[in-house]
Order: C-alpha cells, then sequence, then structure tokens
C-alpha cells in the first residue's frame, strides 16, 4: 500500500486489463510449447516411414482399430466446440454452465477410449517404427489433455458454484477454451496421421 495525497492506495490489486493480458501471454507460451512438442511426433512418424529400415515400419499385424480413432476425434472435436460456445456465450451473458460440462466429459471420455483401445490393440511399441510412434504420441497426448481437462474442468466448477452470484466469469476462461481447441485440433491431427496415412 502507498499513500498519496492522504488517502491509502492498494497496489496489490491488478487490473482486470493485466490479468487478460497475462492470460493472452501464458496461452501464446503454452500453445507455442505444445505445438512443438507434438510436431516432434509428426517428425518421428514420417522420417521413421521414410527411411523404413529392414521393413519394419508397420510389419503385418500393425493396425489399429479404426473405430476408436475416430470415436477419439470426434469427442476431442466436440469437447473443444463446446467449451468454445461456452466461452462466447458466458462472453454475451447467456447460459455456459451446461456446455462447459458437456466438454468435460467428452474430453474425459476421449482419455477413457484412449485406455481402451490400448486393451484391445494387437500389437506393443516395440513392434517396429509406427507402434513407437503411436504408442509414445497417442499416451503423452492423454496426460497433457488430462492437464487440459483439469482446467476445462475447473472453469466448469467455478461455473456450478457461481450460479445466480452475478455475472463474474472464471478467470482466464477464453484462453483456456483456445487451449482446449488447439489441443483438440492435435488430437484430430494425430487421427489423421496415424489411423488414415
Amino acid at each position: 500500500m502507498s499513500e498519496a495525497r492522504g488517502e491509502r492506495i492498494d497496489t496489490s490489486v491488478e487490473s482486470p486489463e493485466l490479468h487478460e493480458r497475462i492470460d493472452r501471454v501464458g496461452f501464446a507460451l503454452i500453445a507455442g510449447a505444445t505445438v512443438m512438442f507434438f510436431l516432434g511426433f509428426v517428425f518421428a512418424y514420417f522420417y521413421l516411414r521414410s527411411l523404413d529400415n529392414n521393413g519394419l515400419w508397420r510389419p503385418a499385424g500393425v493396425e489399429p482399430p479404426g473405430g476408436y480413432g475416430v470415436a477419439i476425434a470426434a469427442a476431442l472435436a466436440l469437447s473443444a466446440a463446446a467449451f468454445l460456445y461456452a466461452a462466447r456465450a458466458a462472453r454475451n451473458g447467456r447460459s455456459w454452465v451446461a456446455a462447459a460440462g458437456v466438454a468435460v466429459a467428452l474430453g474425459l471420455f476421449a482419455c477413457v477410449a484412449q485406455g481402451v483401445e490400448y486393451a484391445h490393440l494387437s500389437f506393443g511399441p516395440e513392434s517396429g517404427g509406427y507402434a513407437s510412434v503411436f504408442f509414445g504420441w497417442t499416451a503423452l497426448y492423454v496426460v497433457v489433455a488430462l492437464l487440459a481437462i483439469y482446467r476445462v474442468e475447473s472453469v466448469f466448477a467455478a461455473g456450478l458454484r457461481g450460479r445466480g452470484k452475478g455475472d463474474e466469469l472464471p478467470e482466464g476462461f477464453a484462453p483456456a477454451a483456445y487451449y482446449w481447441a488447439l489441443l483438440a485440433a492435435i488430437g484430430v491431427l494425430a487421427w489423421v496421421v496415424l489411423y488414415l496415412v
């Protein structure tokens, strides 16, 4: 606290503009780090595929079940769309809590579906280059997605606690929505590369 002309000013309180700028910069940093992290798997996929040492890139029988990939990618895309809708609705003063809850449920479904898929695979990470990239990319994606879902869930929980208590939105709502959309896009890219290419 400082004193100016005989009155006390609280300097420990930061302005909403500063919080917004901090959220934007934080989102940009974590988004850049996330893209660079998963770009390594894209590089590994195409590099190892082009080398195909001794024909072991993708031996016979190394084929993930396509239905799981579609379900995971669809759940991620719908979850991101629901959370982006929630952020937009909140900004416009409309009800958004249900959409945030749907986003949490679909995101968790995608992570659980990935775990169930592992139980139905006929190959392991040692079954060639493709299998190594598949397991590495999808396992680490689930870890990052669960961390992001925690943020989505905390926005949802804040919305549940704040129902009927004014128009105050959870801090960092929009950056969380943009990050979850980015992560969902990376999940869809994983589906395209690992299941379709």
